[in-house]
């Protein structure tokens, strides 16, 4: 996929409103998926109500999520489960979702903003 610079521009804008409208939707208790729908140490896609993608990650202890738009200029990151990272492909800035979203490699400078969610009667829920 070719990067254009509208696109980019269109990435950077979408990182930069959720960063303002925050990562935390609206609705608390919101179902996002059946937990024995992930089988640990799987993920699962998806949206939060401000139309950012997030991403959620079940363990042996529990479930946690992320918000997947790079905070350096906003490109949509990707999980690579081999190498345990969240990678930006603009520029390469890496993400471990295992140390709260800390930035591995730059020129991001701060960390993935994290998705509050819990477990409730079965469901993954937003905190």
């Amino acid at each position: 996929m070719k990067l254009t610079r509208r696109s980019a521009l269109r990435m950077a804008l979408a990182g930069v409103a959720a960063s303002l409208l925050g990562a935390r939707p609206a609705a608390a208790n919101t179902r996002i998926v059946r937990l024995t729908r992930i089988k640990v140490g799987a993920t699962f896609a998806f949206q939060l109500s401000n139309g950012a993608p997030a991403l959620l990650f079940r363990t042996k202890t529990g479930v946690f999520a992320y918000q997947t738009i790079c905070t350096h200029q906003g490109g949509a990151t990707k999980y690579f489960s081999a190498r345990k990272l969240l990678v930006c492909p603009v520029h390469n800035a890496s993400f471990d979702p295992f140390k709260k979203g800390a930035v591995v490699a730059g020129p991001a400078t701060n960390p993935l903003p994290t998705v509050k969610v819990a477990i409730k009667s079965g469901w993954v829920v937003l905190a």
